[in-house]
C-alpha cells in the first residue's frame, strides 16, 4: 500500500514502484526545533475515570467540575485507489487540516475536591462520527460557511456543489472553540449538561460526566425568527436575570441582519431582543451591560460585499481587513429592544472582549485585548505553528474603549433613518454613511490598560458587567518576547487600575492555555482571591499537566500530570461547583 499526505497542493511527483503518485507536503509537527511545536498533534482520549497524582496542595474549599473543549484531531488518515498500469491499487492518504482552529474537539473533564486533594480526570473526542465522514469523502463538504478558518476540503466544486447542500440546520459541525456549564436548559432532577459551540449557528449538548454528545439543536428550531449561519461561540450569560444572550447573522444582498436573543428558563423558546443591520464582519464576541448590548464590528469584512463568502470554503479566503475604515460600536437597549447609538473609533482586531461596565455618569466603557490588524488569523495556519513560526507572533494590546453620553447620542440616533432588518437601497446608504471615517458617529475614545501583551483573557466571574481590576491571561515571558519564533509561555496577571503587569507564572518549555478563574466561596473576598485553572503542553517532556495558581500571587499550588497530550488550544473552560 502506498502513503499520500493530502493537506496543501502537490509540490513534487514520486514514483511508488507501478503507481505515479502525487506527494503532498505534510502537515507534520516540527519536533526537532521548539518544543510548543510538537503540541500540535493529533491527541488521543482518557474514556476511564483517572485518578491522577497530585504534586502540591489544592485549598481546601476548591471543589469543582472543570471542563475545557479545544482542537484534538488534525490529521486523517484514509484509503484511496491509484490507476497503474495494471489497474488500480490501495493506497493511504493524510487529510490535514490548514488552521488550527479548524481541527475536531477533544473535551475534557476534572472533579477536583480540595478536602481530599484529589482530583480524577476523563476525556472525549466528541467527533468520531464526523472523523468517519472525512475519511468517506476524502476531505470536508462543509455545511455552514463559518465551518472553517482556512483547510482545502480536498472537494471539487461539482462535489461540494452535489454532496451537500448549504443549510443551518445542525448536522456534525465539529464545536471545538467554546464550553459552557450556565445554558438554561438544565432542569431539577434531570443529568447535568454542558453545551459547546462553535462560530455556526447550533450548539452541541453532552453529558457533563461521560461526555457523551446527546442532543445537537440550531437556535432557529428553538424560535423561527431567530434566523442566521453564524453565532458567537461567546454566549453570555447574565445571572441576575437568567438570561443567555447571543446573536445570529442573517445574510441579505443589500447587508447583514445581527439578530440578538435571549434564552431563559422561564422562556426556553427563546426571544428577540434587537437587531443591527450592517456589513458582513467576522464576530468572535460581544459585550453586554445590565442595560445594553455592544456589537463591536471591526473593519474585517466580507470580500466583494459578502458574495465571496457565500461559497467560500473558509474565513480567511472570504474576508480582508480594511485599514482604512473604523471599527464601529452598536449599541442596543435590553430595556426598549432596539439599536439605540453607534460610535467609531481606530481600525483594529480582535478575537475576546474582556468586559463591559456602566458608570453613573451615562458612559460605557468595554475592555478588548486588540490587535492592530487580522494577521493573527495567518499566523495561526497549522504548517507555521508546526513548524515555529518565522516571525514574530503579532501582540494584543488591551484597550478601555469609552462611550460617553449613551443617552444623549441616542436621542441623536433617533433622528437617522435606520436600515431594516432584511436589508434594502436603504442599507447601503447607510452602510456608506456608517463605515467612512467622516460619519457622524461620536467617537469612542480609549485608553491603553496594560503594559504587557495578553490573550484569552478571563476575570473574576463575579465581576461581570461590573467595574473590576484584574485581568489575568496567556503571554510571554521576557525570554519570549526577545525572540521571533515563540508563542505564549506564561500566564500573567494585569492590574487595569495601575495598568501593569504584577504577576506571572512559567516554566521551561512550558505553553499554558486559558486560565480559568475560580473565586473563593466567601461572600466579603478580594476580587483576586481565588484559583487559575490551566492546562499546560510541556513541551521538554512532552507531556500535559493541569496548573492551579494562587490567583492573588501566581504562585504554583499543584501540578497534576495527565495520561494523555492534550494539544495546544486556543479553546475555553468552564467550572461548576459540585453540590450547586
Amino acid at each position: 500500500m502506498s502513503e499520500l499526505n493530502i493537506s496543501n497542493p502537490p509540490k513534487i511527483i514520486a514514483t511508488d514502484g507501478i503507481a505515479q503518485i502525487e506527494v503532498f507536503s505534510a502537515n507534520e509537527p516540527n519536533t526537532n526545533e521548539l518544543p510548543y511545536c510538537k503540541g500540535f498533534v493529533n491527541g488521543t482520549e482518557t474514556s476511564k475515570l483517572t485518578d491522577l497524582i497530585v504534586k502540591g496542595s489544592l485549598p481546601s474549599w476548591l471543589k469543582v467540575e472543570f471542563f475545557t473543549v479545544g482542537p484534538a484531531t488534525f490529521d486523517i488518515k484514509y484509503t484511496k485507489m491509484v490507476g497503474t498500469e495494471e489497474g488500480y491499487e490501495s493506497a493511504t492518504a493524510t487529510f490535514s487540516m490548514g488552521h488550527w482552529f479548524d481541527g475536531l474537539p477533544l473535551v475534557n473533564r476534572f472533579a477536583i475536591d480540595g478536602a481530599t486533594n484529589k482530583i480524577n480526570y476523563r476525556s472525549k473526542l466528541t467527533c468520531k462520527k464526523y472523523e468517519e465522514k472525512i475519511r468517506d469523502n476524502h476531505g470536508l463538504v462543509t455545511k455552514h460557511p463559518f465551518s472553517l478558518f482556512k483547510t482545502h476540503p480536498n472537494q471539487t466544486p461539482l462535489a461540494k456543489l452535489m454532496g451537500t447542500k448549504r443549510t443551518t440546520k445542525p448536522g456534525l459541525e465539529p464545536c471545538s472553540a467554546n464550553i459552557s456549564v450556565n445554558y438554561p436548559f438544565n432542569k431539577p432532577g434531570e443529568k447535568p449538561k454542558i453545551y459547546c459551540q462553535n462560530h455556526a449557528s447550533q450548539v452541541v449538548e453532552l453529558d457533563a460526566y461521560d461526555l457523551t454528545p446527546t442532543r445537537l439543536f440550531s437556535w432557529d428550531e428553538l424560535d423561527p425568527t431567530i434566523k442566521g449561519d453564524h453565532a458567537s461561540p461567546h454566549s453570555h450569560f447574565d445571572e441576575t436575570t437568567g438570561e443567555l444572550i447571543n446573536f445570529t447573522m442573517e445574510y441579505h444582498t443589500a447587508g447583514t441582519a445581527y439578530n440578538f436573543f435571549s434564552v431563559s428558563l422561564n422562556n426556553p423558546n427563546g426571544q428577540l431582543i434587537g437587531s443591527v443591520t450592517a456589513k458582513m464582519s467576522y464576530v468572535h464576541s460581544f459585550g453586554v451591560t445590565p442595560k445594553f448590548i455592544i456589537l463591536v464590528l471591526f473593519p474585517y469584512y466580507g470580500k466583494g460585499s459578502g458574495f465571496n463568502f457565500t461559497w467560500s470554503d473558509n474565513i480567511l479566503e472570504s474576508f480582508e481587513f480594511d485599514q482604512n475604515e473604523p471599527t464601529l460600536f452598536h449599541v442596543i437597549s435590553r430595556q426598549k429592544k432596539q439599536h439605540v447609538a453607534t460610535y467609531k473609533s481606530d481600525p483594529c482586531f480582535a478575537f475576546h472582549q474582556i468586559n463591559a461596565f456602566e458608570d453613573d455618569n451615562d458612559n460605557l466603557y468595554l475592555d478588548i485585548a486588540c490587535y492592530d490588524n487580522s494577521e493573527i488569523l495567518n499566523d495561526f495556519e497549522l504548517e507555521n505553528l508546526r513548524k515555529g513560526l518565522s516571525k514574530r507572533l503579532q501582540m494584543t494590546e488591551v484597550r478601555r474603549f469609552i462611550l460617553r453620553n449613551i443617552q444623549q447620542e441616542s436621542t441623536k440616533f433617533a433622528t437617522i433613518p435606520q436600515p431594516s432588518r432584511r436589508g434594502s437601497l436603504l442599507t447601503s446608504i447607510f452602510w456608506s454613511r456608517s463605515t467612512n471615517q467622516d460619519s457622524p458617529w461620536p467617537i469612542a475614545d480609549y485608553v491603553r490598560c496594560a503594559d504587557s501583551t495578553l490573550e484569552l483573557p478571563r476575570i473574576n466571574p463575579r465581576f461581570q458587567r461590573l467595574r473590576y481590576r484584574y485581568v489575568y491571561g496567556i503571554g510571554l515571558s521576557a525570554k519570549a518576547a526577545g525572540q521571533e519564533n515563540q508563542i505564549w509561555d506564561s500566564l500573567i496577571k494585569c492590574d487595569l487600575d495601575v495598568k501593569e503587569v504584577v504577576a506571572m507564572w512559567g516554566s521551561d518549555n512550558c505553553y499554558p492555555s486559558e486560565a480559568v478563574f475560580v473565586p473563593h466561596p466567601g461572600k466579603d473576598c478580594e476580587e483576586d482571591e481565588g484559583v487559575l485553572l490551566s492546562i499546560v503542553f510541556d513541551g521538554g517532556n512532552n507531556k500535559s499537566f493541569l496548573l492551579v495558581l494562587d490567583a492573588r500571587t501566581m504562585s504554583e499550588l499543584v501540578r497534576a500530570y495527565l495520561p494523555q497530550v492534550v494539544p495546544l488550544s486556543f479553546g475555553h473552560g468552564a467550572f461548576k461547583r459540585i453540590g450547586d
